[in-house]
């Protein structure tokens, strides 16, 4: 049979795009940690998606014998034509999945690409689920290790798959590993220093107020990433699913604020690794009631030995300045001496660009080393 190209439309060809990678067998790849659904059922749908309300998007399905043989979603994102007025001709797309055929990534990409053409948009660029926020790139090196929670996985030769479409490389993003004890001298000491300058501290997360504490990750976010390549900020009702969603997995001990003269200047926000106790949940959380309470009993009693760093960052006036730019050093120090005394062996620190140097040579002094690496593709449409 022809292969056929079918934007999605109703619920059930949702359903059907959500599961292609099952369709297309990525249970059989032993590090693969199944998506839990819910949030993509979330962010496709028009009444409770927080990216619907500043953008908008189309998803397709590639089918051929009545069977799905890969997938698409192409998306417009108002909030980065408003960061990015330079950039106002780019589309984006995520969700793609495809089986190993040349022809079917053809047709996804032409698909995906006239949607975006018809929308005045010149260039598609991505893989991104649904923006920077979210899960970004392909994965092209580390193959051989689970992904991290929020972290994508897919086959080797869906990059070259890509490519075979007519994108090329835009961007390369990085993700560490780090081994609980590895701490550099150099880093330790300038972390002491500054912790001694009596204005200066660092403390946990306040769960009892943790929106308003998500209200502060939200503003030093905003801050100290504005310039970084392809960001957005975050929306007030993408920090509400944080505080309402994700209360349960965070662990105070590795989540935490640095403060100058009682005003949060910096913050370190990581998580313990929840794809270690959900890849038997089969990407189902919320429609399975018992998966629901295996992963609470777990949260309490089989708590993950490995966490992973989401972000951590600096108000851009304290960057700036001599006397509290390290406060970057004192947050490595502090998460990695904290975590280690809850128990993680290690964790990884993702993403970081690779053009970003300063930040990349911190995370080796700190003796993580680069163990992975996503690439973003892109091309004129």
């Amino acid at each position: 049979m022809p292969l056929e190209i079918r934007a999605v439309e109703s619920n059930r060809e949702l359903e059907t795009f959500l599961r292609v990678p099952w369709t297309l067998g990525m249970k059989s790849d032993p590090n693969w940690v199944p998506p839990l659904l819910d949030d993509h059922r979330r962010s496709l749908n028009p009444k409770k998606s927080p990216f619907l309300k500043h953008g908008e998007l189309k998803c397709f399905l590639a089918l051929q014998d009545g069977q799905p043989a890969g997938r698409i979603s192409a998306q417009i994102d108002t909030d980065f034509d408003k960061q990015w007025p330079q950039e106002k001709g780019v589309a984006f797309f995520g969700f793609f999945d495809s089986r190993d055929d040349a022809a079917v990534a053809r047709a996804l990409f032409d698909a995906a690409g006239g949607w975006a053409r018809s929308k005045g948009r010149t260039r598609i660029r991505g893989p991104f689920t649904l923006d920077s926020k979210g899960e970004v790139g392909v994965l092209i090196e580390g193959f051989d290790t689970p992904p991290r929670i929020g972290m994508p996985h897919n086959r080797p030769y869906v990059g070259p798959l890509i490519e075979s479409a007519g994108l090329a490389k835009a961007k390369d993003f990085y993700a560490w590993w780090y081994t609980s004890g590895h701490i550099d001298e150099r880093t330790r000491k300038i972390a002491e220093r500054t912790l001694q300058l009596p204005n200066v501290r660092v403390r946990p997360m306040d769960l009892s107020r943790f929106r308003r504490e998500v209200g502060i990750v939200r503003d030093i976010y905003n801050s100290a990433w504005s310039q970084n390549w392809n960001f957005t900020p975050f929306t007030s009702d993408e920090l509400e699913i944080i505080a309402t969603e994700y209360k349960m997995f965070v662990d105070t001990e590795i989540a935490l604020i640095a403060e100058v003269d009682g005003d949060p200047a910096a913050m370190c926000f990581a998580i313990p690794d929840v794809n270690e106790m959900v890849k038997d949940f089969d990407g189902e959380l919320m429609k399975n009631p018992l998966n629901l309470a295996r992963l609470l009993w777990r949260l309490k009693f089989r708590r993950p030995k490995h966490a992973r760093l989401l972000l951590l960052g600096v108000k851009e006036e304290y960057r700036a300045s001599h006397r509290y730019g390290t406060l970057a050093a004192v947050l490595y120090v502090e998460v990695a001496r904290r975590g280690a005394a809850r128990g993680y062996v290690g964790g990884e620190l993702s993403w970081t660009l690779e053009d970003n140097v300063m930040i990349n040579r911190g995370i080796e002094r700190m003796g993580a080393r680069r163990y992975k690496t996503y690439r973003v593709y892109e091309k004129e449409i």
